[in-house]
């Protein structure tokens, strides 16, 4: 079989030979009457081979590649499964699956080789978001696929996001097999209920995972202020090592409930957990007691690059009250992918100064774990910064 042949020009076969697997509209010369989602091949204007990838018609997006070289597949559904084997045999050899109740990422984007697609695994219920036509199409493979090989009952899809909004394609959320949409996971020693219907994004925060660890770290004996507490889990994490106290500061209702149900799951006393139903904005203005440790952890303050100023400014003025707050340690997060590492470090210097605070970096920027791998030419893989913060 001949697959049909798609070429690459410029600084876009440059950039294809690098690895970057989105393929740009602008960059290709594309046969007439490719469908969406089908398999084509991938060469330079001067007829290297660069690989093969999935047609994608919506959009400024015109190939998401899925190999490089030489192309193995044959069909889309060869090169869904292979691909989704592969991802699954690295979270293998992490660890994540042989946990019990496990949470990972499987399939993280481009650094799965699956440009546009993330599928998240919540112990027995799968979420797959889709910001593609490409995975739209085959999203019956993907949900045969995942249920095979991970062994999951229940799939569920939750392409709400912004992305899909922006390039024209309609927001989808559904159940796609089983029935369940509410589970329990474990992360490290701590127990959470995941509701992947009512949470935000997937249904939790995975990339925080390693972060929430490490509080247990500094929390023994300490009073926590977790502010955008969301379910609770940076401070039920404090909670299980022994902080004497939590405050948990957020606007949502529905993750308040939740965090209720995560405090009894884990045994704790509800007199060590006060809950604020409030905008931790509004909150920080009033408040003024000191904490052991303050956990900032907001949603993206940059969500798109003209914002990028104003958004500086607003992750300043909330760590700088974090600083103000905390006696001993600061834990500030930004998710804004537009965000340098270096413009998130000197918010975190200047906001800590201006506070009046002195500090000093416990180790050094953490980002993602391992189940959200990261690949040159997708820095937008990139978005997590975040620091623990010695103030004195």
């Amino acid at each position: 079989m001949v697959l049909p042949a798609v070429l690459v020009y410029g600084l876009g076969a440059k950039v294809v030979s690098e690895g970057g697997a989105l393929v740009y509209r602008k960059w290709v010369e594309a046969p007439r009457g490719l469908r969406p989602g089908e398999l084509v091949v991938v060469e330079s204007s001067r007829g290297e081979l660069l690989g093969c990838g999935l047609y994608d018609n919506v959009g400024p997006v015109a190939v998401r590649m899925v190999w490089f070289g030489s192309c193995p597949f044959k069909s889309p559904r060869e090169a869904i499964e292979h691909l989704i084997e592969r991802a699954l045999r690295y979270r293998e050899r992490l660890g994540y699956t042989k946990e019990d109740e496990p949470a990972y990422r499987l399939v993280h984007s481009d650094a799965d080789l699956m440009p546009g697609l993330i599928i998240d695994v919540y112990n027995d219920i799968a979420v797959i978001q889709s910001s593609s036509i490409v995975w739209d199409v085959h999203m019956d493979i993907i949900v045969d696929v995942v249920s095979k090989v991970v062994g999951v009952e229940h799939v569920y899809e939750k392409s709400t996001q912004r992305t899909r909004r922006d390039i024209g394609l309609e927001p989808r959320e559904r159940l796609l097999r089983g029935s369940k949409t509410r589970t329990i996971i474990r992360e490290g020693g701590v127990r959470f209920v995941v509701d992947v219907r009512k949470g935000q994004k997937t249904g939790f925060f995975l990339d925080q995972r390693l972060n929430r660890i490490e509080v247990e770290r500094y929390s023994s004996g300490e009073v926590v202020l977790d502010l955008f507490s969301y379910t609770g889990g940076f401070g039920i994490h404090a909670l299980v090592a022994g902080a004497r106290k939590v405050v948990f500061v957020d606007e949502d209702e529905h993750a308040l409930a939740v965090l209720r149900e995560n405090l009894r799951l884990n045994g704790i006393n509800e007199d060590k957990a006060v809950i604020v139903q409030d905008n931790v904005w509004r909150y920080l203005r009033r408040e003024k007691s000191q904490y052991g440790i303050v956990i900032a952890d907001p949603p993206a303050f940059i969500q798109a690059r003209e914002h990028y100023e104003r958004g500086k400014q607003a992750y300043e003025r909330l760590f700088s009250n974090v600083a103000k707050l905390a006696s001993s340690i600061a834990f500030m997060s930004s998710c804004s992918a537009f965000l340098t590492r270096n413009d998130f470090l000197e918010i975190v210097a200047r906001s800590v100064l201006r506070a009046g605070k002195q500090y000093r970096l416990v180790g050094s920027v953490r980002g993602m774990p391992p189940d959200h791998p990261q690949r040159y030419h997708a820095e937008h893989l990139e978005y997590l910064k975040a620091v623990y913060v010695e103030v004195f």
